[in-house]
């Protein structure tokens, strides 16, 4: 018995942040030159099971940005840029079978996104960000019943499908640009909330319903003005409805052909609808302004022929109210997965459009259309894959050039 406990306790801290299958292996050795008897390997692999590990994962998604990312004199220079879009590390732990509920899972997150980022290419400005860890996610999710369960901490605020997907289970490298703006409108994304969510009828209906105080707004924002945030819980609310047909339900949101989770055909359909209020914007005098985000998605993945087809719509529109200032636009992706011997290949493309306007002095801010072809290479899933990306914007702003951009991805999650 102590040896088996000793066993345990030096094997434990090793599997812990591993799958069950580097255990197997490893007791299989041990059995094999006689260290442990078989039944002690069950003994072990029991303790094991029982012990209450952290999940730690490390996603790294290394990137080159080249072409028109940098402006000068009103005119785009050709540049590249080598950076880390994603330096990520999560540390999760979940309960099952708890006392009261189904179950409790806590989430951790560390990252130090566009690490070594020298230029932004949408606004064309030279933008250097170093390697700064910060606090990414940090919340405690507990489940009820399946139609009900409380999450606390930070965390993303449920609008906008493609923002809500992971950046790792993207189709495209970068999201549009209307779901990126719309980010910030109503203060940070990932902001600490209490959330209330749920699926019923195995997943057919989910919803979820945010509450927090908005104070992120003094921070982010697209006002163009000094913000002076109430903290008040509650004045800032988000909520969102899916809806998939029986038969079609989407256990994961993922944009791409793989799927991992969602075994068959996915169709989604989604609303959302968010609000901020009682904040002042002071240099333009403006007190009590309310921020809204409202908008719609659909998604599909369907098995055709030799592969997956997936296409997927959102339309998103953006207002404050006192400064009459107003942003909407729209995409349409699509992509089809096709297995080869050497990999998954995943041709994709997206159109977008997007338009800023400030309606009380009649002025278009910002105009858009977008026009991103690319590829997937899948070489282990989600896990181990690189794409390419060409995007051929059209700024219709006055006295603004085109631009066509180039970018490269790899993505590592181990």
């Amino acid at each position: 018995m102590l040896k088996r406990l000793m066993l345990a306790s030096a094997i434990l801290p090793v599997v812990s942040f591993a799958e069950s299958d580097p255990l197997d292996v490893l007791l299989k050795k041990l059995e094999e030159k006689g260290v442990i008897t078989k039944e002690e390997a069950k003994e072990v692999k029991k303790v094991a099971k029982k012990h209450p590990h952290l999940k730690v994962k490390i996603r790294l998604q290394p990137r080159i940005d080249f072409g028109d990312i940098y402006k000068e004199n009103n005119d785009y220079k050709s540049r590249s840029d080598f950076y880390f879009r994603r330096v990520r590390l999560e540390i999760s732990k979940e309960w099952k079978n708890i006392p009261f509920g189904k179950k409790l899972k806590i989430n951790f997150t560390l990252h130090s996104d566009k690490g070594e980022r020298d230029y932004d290419y949408k606004k064309g400005e030279k933008e250097h960000h170093s390697f700064d860890p910060k606090v990414k996610y940090a919340y405690a999710d507990w489940t009820f019943v399946d139609e009900f369960a409380v999450r606390i901490g930070k965390n993303k605020i449920p609008y906008s499908r493609v923002s809500l997907t992971s950046s790792s289970r993207q189709l495209l490298i970068e999201r549009p640009y209307v779901t990126e703006d719309a980010k910030k409108w109503l203060g940070d994304y990932d902001s600490n909330q209490i959330m209330f969510h749920g699926k019923v009828a195995g997943g057919i209906f989910r919803y979820m319903l945010s509450i927090w105080d908005g104070s992120t707004i003094e921070s982010k924002n697209k006002t163009g003005g000094t913000v002076k945030a109430d903290t008040s819980l509650g004045d800032a609310y988000a909520i969102r409805l899916e809806f998939s047909p029986p038969g079609f339900v989407e256990k994961k949101k993922d944009d791409t052909g793989i799927g991992e989770k969602n075994k068959g055909d996915v169709i989604s359909v989604g609303l959302n609808y968010a609000k901020n209020s009682d904040f002042d914007i002071t240099d333009k005098n403006i007190k009590n302004e309310e921020a809204t985000v409202w908008g719609g998605d659909i998604f599909g993945r369907f098995h055709l022929g030799p592969g997956a087809l997936v296409a997927q719509a959102e339309y998103v529109k953006m207002k404050y109210d006192k400064l009459d200032l107003e942003e909407k636009g729209y995409y349409i992706q699509a992509g089809y997965l096709i297995p080869t011997p050497y990999g998954k290949f995943e041709p994709a493309a997206r159109y977008e459009h997007f338009k800023q306007e400030d309606k009380k002095n009649d002025v278009t801010k910002h105009k858009k259309d977008i026009i991103t072809l690319g590829f997937n290479h899948y070489i282990k899933g989600h896990k181990i894959k690189w794409g390419y990306n060409v995007l051929f914007i059209d700024n219709k702003e006055k006295d603004e050039k085109d631009q066509t951009v180039h970018q490269i991805q790899m993505q590592f999650y181990f």
